[in-house]
């Protein structure tokens, strides 16, 4: 593991080692943090007008690619919005990874209003959830999830990256 990364630094690089060309979606919170560390490693951020088609066109991307493709969504009704793409990308096993901005585990915060069950809104529609809260090891933990995306059956997974922790050390 690279010195001196941080959450995100070190989601963008196992994102680039598992093949992801390019994120797809709908910026805001910690995905900012995500955004600039993965164009460092010269993967692309393209905005998406909704949540569902930044997941759609991460779902064609995997299919026609055969590698995980990535959709970037905010908190709460962001990934709702998601929820139509990843039942697509589940239905037609498509390997995506969402990775969705989350609240703190009480739900403070600016967004406070916006808290919704995100693993149990996805749970339905994904092979696997890790929540990079800096406390774990990011690698170890994006590479599992990551893996069940890829596992026969195909399909999607959430990462869900808190905005507090995209900044702070990784481990």
């Amino acid at each position: 593991m690279e010195a001196d990364r941080n959450v995100a630094e070190a989601l963008a690089a196992r994102l680039a080692a598992w093949g992801v060309e390019r994120l797809f979606g709908v910026p805001g919170g910690g995905s900012l943090h995500l955004i600039d560390a993965a164009a460092r490693l010269a993967i692309p951020f393209v905005l998406a007008r909704t949540e569902t088609a930044a997941v759609l066109m991460a779902a064609a991307t995997g299919e026609i690619t055969g590698r995980p493709g990535a959709a970037v969504v905010g908190v709460g009704p962001g990934l709702a919005s998601a929820a139509n793409g990843m039942a697509h990308a589940a239905l037609d096993r498509a390997p995506v990874a969402l990775i969705a901005d989350a609240l703190d585990d009480a739900g403070r915060g600016r967004a406070a209003h916006q808290a919704l069950d995100q693993p149990a809104l996805m749970a339905p529609l994904t092979r696997g959830r890790v929540r990079l809260d800096g406390a774990g090891a990011v690698d170890e933990a994006v590479d599992a999830v990551m893996a069940a995306a890829l596992a026969p059956p195909r399909g999607p997974v959430l990462i869900e990256l808190p905005g507090a922790e995209a900044s702070r050390p990784a481990r």
